[in-house]
């Protein structure tokens, strides 16, 4: 027998999230990619409540009981949520996410004798025009779900199929 997932349809998206953000930055991604990146990971960072809300609830009356509880707990303007919350509207809602990815690399010689020393990989993002970094914010937004997922998988029974 092996074990059904508790919260599967959720655990999906924040997969999809957390993989974008490790792929995002092993390629160093800039221009299109970077944004092509970006508006998946954050609308999967949000699917992830509405996965709970809209699906993962319906498996179980037990599911439904936590979630809900869960839902009306949790305080929408957290740093975390208020993040998802923020990015993703201005991706998906207003059309404009101001942010940026840049990829320097520093080196010694020239041309083809040329070696790279050092690189650095910058993503922020802006908010009425101040600066913020990026990169810690996803990762501190994909953690959140993933402790307020386990949060909620703590309060349901294994099931098996």
């Amino acid at each position: 027998m092996s074990k059904i997932p508790k919260l599967p349809q959720a655990r999906l998206y924040l997969k999809s999230a957390q993989w974008g953000i490790d792929e995002l930055v092993k390629g160093k991604l800039i221009g299109y990619p970077f944004r092509f990146y970006m508006i998946g990971i954050l609308a999967s960072l949000r699917a992830v409540q509405h996965a709970l809300r809209n699906h993962d609830q319906n498996i179980s009356p037990m599911h439904r009981k936590v979630i809900d509880e869960w839902w009306n707990a949790t305080p929408v303007d957290g740093p975390e949520l208020s993040f998802i919350k923020f990015a993703r509207d201005l991706i998906l809602k207003e059309g404009s996410f101001e942010s940026y990815a840049t990829l320097s690399q520093s080196g010694t010689g020239e041309g083809s004798n040329s070696t790279v020393t050092a690189e650095d990989y910058d993503l922020a993002y802006w908010i009425d025009g101040e600066r913020h970094d990026l990169l810690p914010e996803l990762r501190s937004a994909a953690a959140w779900c993933d402790r307020e997922l386990a949060s909620i998988e703590a309060k349901l029974p294994e099931q098996t199929k």
